[in-house]
């Protein structure tokens, strides 16, 4: 809820931060006018930003409708381009674009605040009003990837997974690709024994790393038959080839529990991936990572098993769902949900740490019979110790996403 960059002093003139704001706006339209390929990734950012915005907002409205005093609203972080101030809020657009902030005074016992504007400090609310302003963030952005989700699953219909044996995609330098696969195969035996649906087609690849199999494919209404040796990943087979999904029709009421299970999916797979990068070999892939080669490009959905930064998510993310609207707002709702659930991390400074914070100060003032304040400058050496780790995951997946782009 600070910018931590506003002490590096750096200020532009009001002349130059408005040319800059302006030639990059008129950079971004032309793009997206002439280059057609950069559509998606440039709603993609576009939709990333108004996610993160919205999130400062609920922080805002709450933090406002509480009495509490916020004096910045900002998209960016470092030199301001450009700014207006309405009442006691500064609002305007900051130099470099990596998310946003809502300054909310006296978040903790670090900062110093008039005294006449102590009773309007976030620290000095009541405890119900500060948890409403710390999580009203995230409750925004699960909201919003409930609706996504609601509006993508009732207009498109429910994607089900594994009844199609057809490829819609080869991976590039893989072993399908070495073997001569092709989009629109429909695979139909495998050693000679008849498949018919995909999960058995995985099951088959998953259990036969660095082992030749034989693949029959139907190709333009005749079959052909295609020798393969799957490459080990994540320690299974890897064959380089992505199903083709089919769609059935939901109505509305029923899209309302299948968003909340699609929900549940994609926390269960943060989770899962996030314990995956904290074990010992996790930790070790992700230093690997910054000095081998990069992967190559064409990556398919199985690509999503790494933590991404957000360039490798709008870089992968538009070459998985192309044009498509539906898959663009499919994206948009899990970064909506991923935002969300990654600040809940009780770990100050993100939203989940202060709410933790709160929650305590609440207990133990209780307990005490007193008002009980914590000392942020005793959490600040675990929040380094614990976030160190993360950093460098986040790290490693940007060098990473990085590397692969320049391909």
């Amino acid at each position: 809820m600070k910018d931590p960059l506003e002490e590096a002093g750096l200020e532009f003139d009001a002349r130059t931060s408005t040319r800059v704001l302006v030639l990059a706006l008129l950079g971004l339209v032309a793009l997206f006018v002439f280059r057609p390929g950069s559509r998606t990734p440039l709603l993609l950012i576009a939709g990333i930003v108004l996610l993160i915005m919205v999130h400062e907002a609920g922080h805002y409205i709450t933090a406002k409708r509480a009495g509490m005093k916020v004096t910045e609203f900002f998209l960016g972080f470092g030199p301001r381009l450009w700014s207006f101030r309405r009442g006691e809020t500064e609002y305007g657009i900051k130099a470099i674009p990596a998310g946003g902030y809502v300054r909310i005074i006296g978040i903790s016992n670090l900062e110093d605040i008039d005294p006449d504007d102590e009773a309007r400090t976030f620290r000095a609310g009541r405890f119900g009003d500060r948890l409403t302003v710390i999580l009203a963030g995230v409750t925004v952005n699960i909201l919003i990837a409930f609706l996504l989700f609601f509006v993508v699953i009732a207009g498109q219909g429910q994607v089900v997974d594994g009844q199609s044996t057809k490829i819609v995609e080869v991976t590039g330098n893989s072993a399908a690709s070495d073997a001569g696969f092709r989009p629109g195969d429909r695979i139909v035996a495998l050693n000679g024994r008849a498949v018919h649906d995909w999960a058995t087609v995985k099951r088959a690849i998953e259990g036969s790393a660095h082992q030749k199999i034989t693949v029959t494919v139907v190709r333009h209404g005749r079959e052909v038959q295609l020798a393969a040796v799957p490459r080990t990943r994540a320690g299974h087979g890897f064959l380089g080839v992505s199903p083709a999904n089919q769609v059935r029709d939901i109505g509305v009421f029923e899209a309302v529990p299948e968003s909340f299970r699609l929900m549940g999916d994609v926390t269960t797979s943060m989770f899962g991936v996030l314990g995956d990068r904290f074990s010992p070999s996790g930790v070790s892939d992700s230093a690997r990572s910054i000095t081998a080669p990069a992967p190559k490009a064409g990556a398919t959905t199985a690509d999503l098993s790494r933590p991404r930064s957000l360039i490798g998510i709008v870089d992968l993310g538009s070459q998985l769902v192309g044009t498509d609207v539906w898959g663009i707002l499919a994206l948009l709702a899990q970064i909506s949900l991923i935002l969300a659930l990654f600040n809940l991390l009780p770990l100050v400074p993100f939203d989940g740490g202060h709410a933790a914070v709160v929650l305590y100060e609440w207990a133990a003032s209780k307990v005490k019979h007193h008002q009980v304040r914590v000392d942020y400058r005793k959490l600040i050496p675990v929040s380094v110790v614990v976030l160190l780790p993360l950093l460098f995951i986040a790290l490693s997946a940007m060098v990473l996403d990085v590397r692969q782009l320049g391909q």
